[in-house]
């Protein structure tokens, strides 16, 4: 079946619909611009062929619904190579670029990955396990495709009906995990994103957040591709602030996580003028932590702006938004739902999804959306039912929080060993895990330790083994490196003759 024919029987994924209409009805705008010196840019029509001619090679070399892990940063490579995959019916797995071979052996192993495509230190330590090197077309390739937009390319063949994506889980609800999201979460949250905001076409969205997360997904590409914008895609914060001439027109939107907003509140002399680089900026939001009222005050005195605020998580996508130019805007809470979400907060012990508590009592939040997750991905390859977080249709998010009468939501809190370091999200289990690996450790446990309002480290408190009184840093951070990525190990260590525990048993972590 070619795309015009996915396209009439309602099949067609709508992010990749309206890919393709954008580049017929605006080709030549701007969809992809890099802010990182290269000077690369690619325009709608452009961005159409590339990723036509890419899904054609997948579909070619990993057929029948591939997994394929892209692991690029931010840069057109990985536009290029997430819609491809979407378009040639596989699953999309995103990969941080700066994980160890370790991580990304157990990814793919555990992806059952027929593909890759990824900068060359990921191809090496990815492609001695079997799996496919796919290489991104050079811009000399759209010439593979002459014939009109409004046309399949001849032996196309459109399977983006049962594209998916998969993304590793911090470990919310858990142990970390593999999340399977269908195409029709995408969709959905696409949409949700553009309206929500709202993006314009005319905007120029800055991809400063990594795209290979479920924040970066939704609103550095899902969302500004869906509205037809121009993506600014940046690697560096620096480069913003010491090259103002590196954004041509500069951005007008800019998600961010609440790192980025105290950094740029700070830069150099905060009396100073704004940026040249951030000087359109009209709409600023924050995700993936709580947003410090001392941060949003700081950046509205030097910027003029308020900083929004947006709510989701790899499991359920992006669900609420905070509208900064809403009159009673309050910067505490995290907003009302997006269209088709609805929330309820619940008795953390019972979980009652039919016996939500009253407004404004605190509790669990539970999440029903039309870009949640479908399940799981278990070790031996089928999507496990998230049985464990799901209630009547709703996902147990383990934050803590409550509603107001408006049905605005306030996260107050987590239930689960999930913390911020430095806008990324570190499951505490997973290093302690990790540390229990060395012989010299007999008990350990890792603690987020704050130094400064948006931004934490880790540090661990060590139990040594008998003979091992002598354990230094250096050999722990050693032993760590090739294990976890580098946010993920603790910047300290101290060692303990015992833990603090409750009368069952239980570690103190509060009183460490």
């Amino acid at each position: 079946m070619g795309a015009s024919q996915a396209l009439q029987g309602g099949m067609t994924l709508q992010i990749i619909d309206r890919l393709r209409t954008h580049a017929q009805h605006k080709p030549r705008a701007e969809a992809l611009r890099e802010l990182d010196g290269t000077g690369r840019s690619l325009t709608y029509d452009q961005l159409w062929a590339d990723v036509i001619a890419l899904a054609g090679r997948i579909a070619q070399q990993c057929p029948d619904r591939p997994v394929v892990l892209i692991s690029f940063p931010n840069q057109l490579e990985f536009a290029t190579a997430f819609l491809a995959v979407l378009s040639a019916g596989g699953a999309a797995f995103p990969l941080h670029p700066r994980l160890t071979d370790d991580e990304r052996r157990t990814a793919a192993r555990r992806s059952g990955a027929a593909g890759i495509l990824g900068t060359d230190e990921a191809i090496a330590a990815i492609t001695p396990l079997g799996i496919v090197h796919l290489s991104v077309p050079a811009p000399h390739m759209r010439a593979a495709y002459r014939g009109p937009l409004a046309d399949s390319p001849p032996g196309w063949v459109d399977r983006s009906d049962v594209a998916r994506l998969l993304l590793q889980s911090s470990g919310t609800t858990g142990a970390p995990k593999i999340v399977e999201r269908s195409g029709v979460s995408l969709d959905a949250v696409a949409r949700n994103v553009a309206a929500s905001v709202p993006l314009r076409p005319d905007d120029h969205v800055l991809g400063l957040v990594p795209a290979c997360h479920s924040y970066g997904v939704e609103n550095v590409l899902l969302g500004p591709l869906w509205a037809g914008c121009t993506v600014q895609l940046c690697q560096s914060l620096d480069a913003l602030l010491v090259r103002g001439d590196v954004c041509a027109p500069p951005p007008t939107v800019f998600p961010g996580v609440p790192s980025m907003f105290e950094m740029l509140a700070a830069a150099g002399d905060p009396t100073r003028t704004v940026p040249p680089a951030l000087r359109r900026l009209r709409r600023v939001y924050s995700a993936g932590a709580t947003l410090p009222r001392s941060v949003f005050g700081a950046f509205q005195k030097r910027f003029g702006l308020r900083v929004g605020q947006l709510y989701g998580m790899t499991e359920i996508g992006s669900v609420t938004f905070n509208d900064p130019d809403e009159p009673d805007h309050d910067p505490d809470h995290v907003g009302l739902p997006m269209d088709g979400v609805r929330i309820r907060v619940v008795d953390p012990e019972t979980k009652c999804i039919d016996r939500p508590l009253p407004p404004d009592a605190e509790g669990e939040v539970a999440v029903s959306a039309p870009s949640m997750l479908t399940g799981y991905l278990g070790d031996d390859q089928p999507v496990c039912e998230a049985a464990d977080a799901m209630r009547d249709g709703f996902f147990l998010t383990a934050d803590l929080g409550r509603l107001d009468g408006c049905g605005r939501l306030t996260i107050t809190g987590r239930l689960k060993l999930v913390v911020d370091v430095g806008g990324l999200k570190v499951n505490l289990l997973e290093v302690e895990q990790a540390l229990s690996e060395h012989e010299a450790v007999e008990q350990c446990a890792v603690i987020p330790v704050a130094v400064s309002a948006t931004v934490s480290r880790l540090k661990a408190y060590i139990i040594p083994r008998n003979g091992h009184g002598d354990l230094s840093f250096e050999e722990l951070h050693a032993f760590l490196r090739p294990r976890l990525s580098a946010h993920k190990i603790p910047r300290s260590f101290e060692c303990r003759d015992s833990f603090p525990r409750s009368p069952t048993g239980k570690l103190l972590r509060y009183r460490l």
